[in-house]
This record gives structure tokens, C-alpha cells and sequence, in this order.
């Protein structure tokens, strides 16, 4: 047996799932932010977040504590280009966390500009409302945002394969990019949430030509995302289709999203997307997308999306995070093998929480790791 046995292990579960080949047992992953362990480790957001070796020190920490198939924490952060460059999508509030604001840096009488040529207008008009270092050097501004954000991911270059190789994670799987549905980029990036529900009523074809150049846009962000891994894998969040009619998802959202998919696949990479919130009244639409998607459900009816949802397709979250705020060992314990029992009998489950732990406070360790040690026995196959 090599020293990379448990590995090797760990990545055939991905490995097989990812074939549509049933799993020797369920692949166990949790997702822990660093901001959160860097809290559980009882550091301060507004001190040590800044610090990559109390990052590394805290993901690691997390690896220890939690024996999942994936490492729990990536020890990484992009809080110092945050600050540095001001950036007005992101701020830190009181405690240090931060969170993304609810703006729109685009004006209505502006999509036609948008539209015609996104990334030039993005360059020359959104980041500059948006970054604030942009306003303070405009000449040099945007070579001062490359080098902020190589000199940080250089600070945690190497820091993941470290606990990777220590702890003997999974690594088949392997993110390379994390982009959006056009619908939904437009609508978190550019106009806001609430500017965006009332722009398809009032300029609907504007809209729809946004989403197709938003659309090309990150097509080419596809292309040239480098490949990593055994699985390179694209995330989408996916944000607003449980505020909007299902008219307005099959009109507005669904036709951009699902070129997006099949543009991803093509690329070779495996989409990872994650229905936020309640997905119940457009489940039918997930089995209109090719190949297999990696889809993640937050609140949606398990049993549902089991009875709807094509098992060609991998499931992904579903178990209620808050259980391991609020309940005994007892009940997340039981609540896990209730998870199992609904969502994992085709063999196409990966094991996690309905969203990721964000704050120390999300969960208690001892139910956490009761819930990942139950998973790895239960989940046999």
C-alpha cells in the first residue's frame, strides 16, 4: 500500500460518481469558509483574515477536527484586495465579514452600450464606478489590481496541496473557475436585485439582449480558464429563479443558462450548480440540461427533486446546515441518515450541508463531526 492509499480511495468515489457509476459509499464533503474557521479558532476577522499563515493555520486546523472526503477549508482570501482596491461590491462590516451590497452600477438608459460590447463597457464604466482605486489612479489603477491579486494568491500558493498531501483529501474534483448565469450576473452585478425584477417589465428586450452578450461574455472567460485536475469543474451560483415566475425563469433566465451549460461542457469541464433557495417550481427545467451537472439544492423538497430531477444528474447539499447550530448529536445524526435514505439511493449523492458555514457560529464541532463520521458508515453502498 503506497502513502497515498486514502487518497487514491477518496478520489475514486468522485471519480466513479462523476461515470455514473455507483460509489463504494457516499462522498462526504463540508463546507467550512476560512472566515468561519478563522472564528471557530476564536481569531479575530478584522486581524487574522489579513494574515495567510493564521489562514493555513485555521484550515488546517478544520482538516483535523473534520475527516471529510474534500479538505472542509481552503485556506484562502481575497479580503486584502478587497480593502486595497476598494472594491464597492464587497465591504466589511462591523466585525470584519464581508458582504456584498445591494447596487447597480449600470444605469437603465445604458444597456444598449452594455449590450453591444459588454467587457469594454464593464472595463471603462463599471469598474471604474465600482473599484474605487480606479478613481484615486487612473492610469495605473488596473495594473495596481493584477499585482494586489498576485501578490496575495502568491501568499497562499501551495497551502492547499500541503493539506491536501497531510491529510490525505480528495482532489479529483477540482474547481477552476466560479462564474454565474448571465441572468443572474446582470442581476447581482450590474442593475441589483430589485432593479432587475422591474427592468424585464419595463424594457424585457433589453433584458434579453443583455443576458445573450453577457452570455458571450463569459463564454470566453470559459475558454480560458486553464484545466486542473482529474475533473475540472466551472460553479454557478445560481441566485433568482425562486423570485421570479416560472414564466419569467423559462423567458428571461433559462434560454442564456443553459448555452452556458452546454458551452462549459464542451469547454471539458463538469458544471457544478447550486439552486439557491427554493428550486420546487423548476425542477422539470434541470433534466432539459445535457451530459451530467453537479446540482446542489439549498431548501428545495428532497423527495421531489429525487421523483423530478434525472439521477443522470448528481445531487449535492441538501442536509439542513442550521440542525448543526441548533440540535443535539442525536438529531443531526439522524437527520443525516434521513438525508441518505431520500436523496441517495441511485448512487449519484455527494454529502453536504444545504449552504456553507460562514461563520464560527454556524455550527457546533461535535455535531458536525458526528454527521461525517455517520455519512461515511451509513452511506455504504
Amino acid at each position: 500500500m503506497s502513502d497515498n492509499t486514502l487518497m487514491n480511495e477518496r478520489n475514486q468515489l468522485f471519480i466513479d460518481i462523476c461515470n455514473n457509476k455507483k460509489p463504494k459509499r457516499v462522498p462526504v464533503t463540508a463546507g467550512v469558509t476560512v472566515e468561519a474557521a478563522i472564528e471557530k479558532m476564536g481569531y479575530s476577522l478584522k486581524r487574522e483574515l489579513y494574515s495567510p499563515e493564521k489562514c493555513f493555520e485555521a484550515a488546517d486546523e478544520m482538516a483535523k477536527l473534520f475527516d471529510t472526503d474534500t479538505l472542509p477549508t481552503v485556506p484562502f482570501t481575497q479580503a486584502a484586495v478587497f480593502r486595497y482596491i476598494d472594491q464597492k461590491f464587497m465591504q466589511p462590516g462591523a466585525d470584519g465579514f464581508f458582504q456584498h451590497p445591494n447596487i447597480a452600477p449600470l444605469e437603465l438608459d445604458e444597456y444598449p452600450e452594455f449590450n453591444k460590447d459588454p467587457f469594454e463597457f464593464i472595463v471603462n464604466k463599471i469598474q471604474p464606478r465600482v473599484f474605487g482605486i480606479l478613481n484615486e489612479d487612473p492610469v495605473l489603477g488596473h495594473l495596481k489590481i493584477k499585482i494586489a491579486r498576485d501578490v496575495v494568491a502568491s501568499k497562499f500558493a501551495g497551502m492547499a496541496p500541503k493539506l491536501v498531501e497531510k491529510y490525505q483529501r480528495a482532489t479529483a474534483i477540482t474547481g477552476c473557475n466560479l462564474l454565474w448565469a448571465p441572468f443572474d450576473f446582470i442581476a447581482d452585478y450590474i442593475r441589483s436585485f430589485s432593479t432587475m425584477i422591474m427592468d424585464m417589465k419595463r424594457k424585457p428586450q433589453w433584458v434579453l439582449d443583455a443576458c445573450e452578450a453577457v452570455l458571450q461574455y463569459e463564454i470566453e472567460q470559459i475558454k480560458n480558464t486553464p484545466k486542473r485536475g482529474t475533473i475540472p469543474m466551472i460553479s454557478y451560483p445560481l441566485h433568482m429563479p425562486p423570485f421570479m415566475r416560472h414564466s419569467e425563469v423559462e423567458k428571461f433566465w433559462w434560454p442564456s443558462f443553459k448555452k452556458l451549460m452546454i458551452a462549459t461542457q464542451e469547454a471539458g469541464f463538469i458544471p457544478s450548480i447550486f439552486c439557491e433557495q427554493n428550486w420546487d417550481a423548476h425542477l422539470d427545467l434541470l433534466n432539459d440540461l445535457p451530459g451530467t451537472v453537479i446540482i446542489g439544492f439549498e431548501t428545495s423538497n428532497p423527495k421531489l427533486v429525487v421523483e423530478k430531477v434525472a439521477t443522470r444528474h448528481i445531487y449535492q447539499n441538501f442536509y439542513p446546515a442550521d440542525i448543526l447550530k441548533h440540535g443535539t448529536v442525536e438529531q443531526c445524526v439522524e437527520e443525516a441518515k434521513r438525508t441518505i435514505d431520500t436523496v441517495a439511493g441511485a448512487g449519484n449523492y455527494i454529502f453536504s450541508m444545504s449552504r456553507g458555514m460562514i461563520r464560527g457560529s454556524d455550527f457546533k464541532t461535535e455535531n458536525l463531526q458526528a454527521v461525517i463520521e455517520c455519512v461515511k458508515e451509513y452511506g455504504k453502498y
